[in-house]
């Protein structure tokens, strides 16, 4: 990712129209089956535990889903990518609370949703921005998957190096009937690869933070799976 985003200058204007057509229509797409037989392989260690879940979606190598491992060692940490290649690199720690899975993350925030996984955190640590205008229902709040994120509960915790990004996120978190915090994430030790080195290079980073069982307006609150 980079921080010169070619296309896209602005927040778009029709991100509530989007947003809104995705939490009133289901998602018709089949789920893939090596998503469904990870999920169905990871979904007994979740639910044989008495620990809370915490998900680190588009976990990339791995490294942030140890780290938060760490942080919470009285919780099941389960990170999730659709890349082989990236957990491939994954470098196993010391801590036996976490684990991660390869599935594709949309297919997977489905299938957990519908499984009534209701996780204590969840985290995006700069998921692909697809930075150009036209790739805006690629990113996860104008895709047909956000309500199975929202679903999901637990406290959200987004990061961005791309302001735009965290600005569209709580616009949509908004359009949902949710409240988010936004804020800029300095000194504190960086979770992830990604956020080492945007840091390193003096970019911003940009953290929207939300509950997703606090939600303002239960018109909204309409998902299907």
């Amino acid at each position: 990712m980079k921080t010169d985003r070619p296309g896209q200058s602005t927040v778009r204007v029709d991100l509530h129209e989007i947003v809104v057509t995705h939490l009133n229509a289901p998602w018709q797409r089949p789920v893939a089956a090596h998503s469904a037989a990870a999920f169905n392989a990871i979904h007994p260690w979740v639910t044989d535990s008495a620990k809370p879940l915490i998900i680190d979606s588009c976990c990339g190598t791995g490294d942030s889903t140890r780290r938060l491992a760490a942080q919470f060692p009285d919780a099941l940490v389960l990170g999730v990518d659709k890349s082989a290649d990236r957990l491939s690199r994954h470098q196993q720690g010391p801590e036996q609370n976490y684990a991660v899975l390869r599935a594709d993350v949309n297919d997977f925030c489905r299938l957990a949703a519908a499984a009534g996984w209701r996780p204590r955190q969840h985290y995006l640590l700069y998921p692909n921005p697809y930075p150009k205008a036209a790739q805006i229902r690629k990113r996860w709040y104008g895709s047909p998957a956000f309500p199975s994120l929202l679903a999901l509960g637990g406290l959200l915790t987004v990061r961005s190096n791309w302001a735009i990004y965290a600005q569209e996120f709580a616009l949509a978190l908004r359009a949902a009937g949710f409240t988010s915090r936004e804020s800029q994430v300095s000194g504190a030790p960086a979770l992830s690869a990604f956020e080492a080195k945007y840091s390193e290079r003096g970019d911003k980073l940009y953290e929207v933070i939300c509950d997703l069982g606090g939600h303002t307006d239960p018109a909204h609150r309409v998902y299907e799976f």
